[in-house]
């Protein structure tokens, strides 16, 4: 059963030794079934991914991000391995390449948090080191 639920994202990108933090509050849904966490949310203009809605589903070592809607990605975040991806974004469908570090997350019935260290390769040329935490925390 879905439960109503306050989402915190937050990103912290690491570029040429100088980093920039982007943050993100909304309202989503969240869930837990068969042992896999499911985060629900939908975007917002703020994020530039409009009329799109975005899924975690955080599985032992393995989270999968996928956008459906407008601008539709799917995203796999395997803990020591390099996965890789198309991003539709405003500016045109983006090849990407994830290299994920370490993944860690605890959850309960009244939501968790993940976090995820990871490298992503947009061009071959320009590594963005990250480190995403999301906090989900479910309404009462």
């Amino acid at each position: 059963m879905e439960e109503n639920a306050l989402i915190s994202i937050k990103t912290v990108q690491e570029i040429d030794g100088e980093s920039e933090t982007i943050a993100l509050d909304t309202r989503g849904k969240y869930a837990i079934r068969n042992n896999k966490i499911y985060i629900i949310y939908e975007e917002s203009e703020m994020t530039g991914y409009e009329d799109t809605t975005t899924t975690i589903k955080v599985s032992d070592s393995r989270v999968m991000v996928s956008r459906r809607g407008r601008y539709k990605s799917s995203m796999d975040y395997i803990c020591g391995q390099k996965s890789l991806c198309l991003v539709n974004t405003p500016y045109g469908e983006i090849g990407a390449a994830v290299t994920t570090e370490k993944i860690d997350f605890d959850f309960g019935d009244g939501g968790g948090v993940l976090s995820m260290d990871y490298m992503l390769d947009a061009d071959n040329v320009n590594f963005i080191k990250n480190n995403m935490t999301v906090t989900v925390t479910k309404e009462k």
